[in-house]
């Protein structure tokens, strides 16, 4: 039952957006726009390219977050499903859908990253990739909460940025500083990774809360 609902979630996405393509593209013209108006003319510090970098993840998980979730709800999937599965299956069956695709764009995005700009080395390729993840796991647990409020609520697609944006500073604050202390201080690996792992498990542990409470209601 849980593989259909994957199955399910990944159609959704491919018939959105055209797939992991479409997101690649968008955040491959974001960084060309930087690129061209100030890279060429001055070289980026290594903690403004990771700024951009999370700018861009929260870019890409907004657009597939919101367009998942228009899908499922001019197709009727989420009403249907919930009447014989769990909502949070259906919470994590999406989000989990979503994550894997953010993974695969988020790799790419390293690598681009790497080529556009002179302070972004591919031999940190791993740790910026895993912390982009971690970054894409927060957003995408906290967007399809959201988007589920949304589907009890007149302003639809509205209230996502409305309440995406204020619970996603905490993560910037804190996930970006912790991910700069990665680099700069060998002591603190551990409690810089600890650190977004928390909001992962924060943020999912809150879209399951508000799912079941919506489902009770």
């Amino acid at each position: 039952m849980f593989l259909n609902l994957l199955k399910k979630d990944f159609y959704l996405i491919g018939r959105s957006l055209g797939g992991v393509v479409s997101l690649f593209t968008l955040s491959v013209s974001v960084v060309f726009i930087f690129y061209t108006s100030i890279e060429v003319n001055e070289m980026l510090s290594a903690r403004s390219i990771r700024g951009l970098k999370w700018a861009i993840i929260f870019i890409l998980n907004f657009v597939i977050v919101s367009q998942s979730l228009w899908e499922e709800r001019e197709s009727m999937g989420w009403e249907a499903s919930s009447s014989y599965v769990s909502p949070t299956y259906l919470y994590l069956s999406k989000s989990i859908t979503i994550w894997f695709c953010t993974i695969l764009v988020n790799a790419l995005l390293i690598l681009v990253l790497s080529i556009f700009f002179q302070n972004m080395v591919l031999d940190r390729y791993l740790g910026e990739w895993l912390f982009a993840n971690l970054g894409s796991g927060c957003l995408v647990f906290l967007g399809v909460s959201l988007g589920v409020i949304a589907f009890e609520s007149r302003l639809k697609e509205i209230i996502i940025p409305l309440l995406q944006l204020p619970f996603s500073i905490p993560l910037f604050l804190f996930g970006l500083e912790a991910e700069n202390r990665y680099w700069i201080e060998p002591g603190l690996y551990l409690p810089s990774i600890g650190l977004l792992l928390f909001f992962l498990l924060f943020y999912g542990t809150l879209g399951s809360i508000m799912v079941e409470t919506l489902q009770n209601e």
